[in-house]
């Protein structure tokens, strides 16, 4: 080979060695770019929050009852659906109360009168005026709304359409309803009917302001007392309270759902990210692959660089020894 011709394959040689070199660094920017989305990926990985499944144990709600008995007003049984502690350290208690009541509802009238006066705010105040007594008519009865429930229940529905109701307590402690059509329409002809429940159970709200709760040793309501807000006088004291634990079935059934369900929105995005970084992955071994081939050919082209560049300097020994 001549010295113009081992010049020409020196360089070129040269500039497929560089051109291989450059190839080999984009390779490996490459690499790194995809290594850095798989770090990404991986860090989504462990960002992801494992559902847990729920734990039956706590799907048990305890529940606070106790009874009253030779309490005026609030005989009965008593369950506590709500409570929370006063700044005094006193307990607000919200009860549902079931008791029988002995009711009369627009029972016959003989020999009455309801008269009406307006007081200063202009409200109307009606008096049944009775052989037995007369009786300030109550308006807008507490509960009356079960009330009504109960008569229609009893008697059948439509007996009373009204959305309240008027009531009295007589001499012998029963006490009466009468519907506000019934009230303001009322002669002393008028001959209602003679609806009468005896010993009906009725259920209603009581609120407890101010109870004085203590404690078992294992932190649960063992008694209630209890006071007047407005007086302070005692309404009931050291109620023995039961206790009992009922298993939420339906609660537990909807927490095991959303848990199925997140269990499975968990595995669906667990297998979307380990089928992106298994295709990052199999990117990565195409490059290595050719980053591989980059450097077997970057060998083969050293050698061969090598062996030109020796010719090359044989060349121009022997050019310098012939004019010497």
């Amino acid at each position: 080979m001549g010295l113009a011709a081992s010049q020409a394959r020196f360089l070129g040689i040269t500039a497929r060695k560089s051109n291989i070199e450059y190839e080999g660094q984009q390779v490996n920017q490459q690499r790194t770019a995809l290594a850095e989305e798989v770090n990404a990926l991986y860090s989504q990985l462990l960002s992801l929050e494992v559902p847990v499944a729920p734990d039956s144990t706590e799907f048990y709600e305890t529940n606070y009852s106790f009874s009253l008995d030779n309490t005026s007003g609030y005989d009965g049984s008593y369950l506590v659906k709500s409570y929370y502690q006063n700044d005094d350290g006193t307990y607000y208690l919200n009860t549902e109360r079931t008791y029988n009541k002995n009711v009369a509802v627009g029972s016959v009238l003989t020999n009455s009168s309801i008269t009406s006066t307006t007081d200063e705010q202009g409200n109307k105040i009606y008096t049944l005026n009775t052989t037995d007594g007369s009786y300030t008519l109550t308006a807008n009865a507490q509960n009356s709304a079960s009330m009504i429930s109960l008569i229609n229940s009893t008697y059948g529905e439509g007996t009373v359409t009204d959305n309240s109701l008027y009531y009295y307590q007589d001499a012998n402690g029963l006490t009466h309803y009468m519907t506000p059509s019934q009230v303001e329409n009322y002669t002393p002809e008028m001959e209602l009917s003679s609806y009468y429940s005896s010993n009906k159970e009725v259920t209603e709200t009581v609120i407890f302001e101010n109870a004085t709760v203590t404690f078992d040793a294992n932190n649960r309501f063992s008694s209630i007392s209890a006071t007047d807000p407005n007086t302070g006088a005692t309404i009931f004291n050291n109620a023995e309270v039961d206790t009992t634990r009922i298993y939420n079935s339906e609660g537990y059934d909807a927490a095991l759902r959303d848990y199925t369900m997140s269990k499975d929105e968990y595995n669906k995005k667990v297998a979307d990210l380990n089928a992106q970084t298994e295709s990052l992955q199999q990117e990565d071994k195409v490059l290595e692959l050719r980053l591989n081939q980059i450097d077997t050919e970057q060998n083969e082209l050293q050698t061969e660089l090598e062996a030109v560049k020796a010719v090359l300097d044989k060349n121009i020994e022997n050019t310098f020894n012939t004019f010497s």
